[in-house]
């Protein structure tokens, strides 16, 4: 099983679901998932605004999301007042059905922060690719954060390798690289990595050399 973590930029999330008001918050994080697929979503949430005077009730139409205000605190955040909320968070029609599509599951952590939605997704290399191809065909920037085997065994060739070598491997292999046809190039798996395109390239190469070292020898 994979574990992805994925930072898109809310601006672009904005275009993507214009009836999402994503603008209005500063900061949200999931604590609880309750429910998640295409017909409803339900969570328990913890959100800073942008605005005074708004509201998860005032920024939804009636019919799309229903909230239950849990908790009120107020604080400070870089030396100015700020009121944090919590609520339990009923919405319908939460966005495309890419989960159903691809299989899998969302998890946690799942926040925006600083201009950027971090969410995180479970599933098999297979479902991971499928889940992030409509964001591919739509060429939607992002950046993988984390692409992790969620289970490999103490005695797993991978364990060979770096993090950093593990990490530029586990993303290659599940976006494609090794695929005949290639689905994704190294120019593009750089990109998804955020690294520079030698830096990813000498990683893929240590790593690739060190796993054929374990083969040949155990051979």
């Amino acid at each position: 099983m994979r574990r992805l973590i994925v930072e898109i930029s809310t601006k672009t999330l904005s275009k993507l679901l214009p009836e999402w008001p994503i603008q209005k918050i500063r900061s949200m994080e999931v604590l609880h998932f309750l429910r998640l697929d295409y017909k409803e979503a339900a969570m328990i949430v913890k959100v800073e605004f942008n605005e005074p005077n708004v509201s998860i009730e005032n920024m939804f139409p009636d019919d799309l999301v229903e909230a239950q205000l849990l908790e009120h605190e107020k604080g400070k955040r870089k030396g100015k007042e700020s009121e944090i909320y919590t609520y339990f968070i009923k919405a319908r029609r939460p966005g495309p059905d890419l989960i159903a599509a691809a299989g899998g599951y969302i998890s946690l952590p799942y926040e925006i922060r600083g201009g950027k939605v971090r969410f995180t997704f479970l599933g098999s290399a297979k479902q991971v690719r499928d889940f992030m191809k409509p964001f591919d065909d739509a060429g939607v920037r992002y950046r993988v954060v984390s692409l992790t085997d969620a289970r490999f065994s103490p005695q797993s060739p991978l364990n060979r390798l770096t993090e950093k070598q593990r990490r530029a491997f586990i993303t290659a292999y599940t976006l494609g690289y090794y695929d005949i046809p290639k689905k994704i190039g190294l120019v593009q798996l750089a990109e998804r990595l955020d690294l520079a395109y030698s830096t990813v390239d000498v990683q893929l190469r240590r790593a690739e050399r060190r796993l054929l070292n374990h083969i040949m020898n155990e051979s």
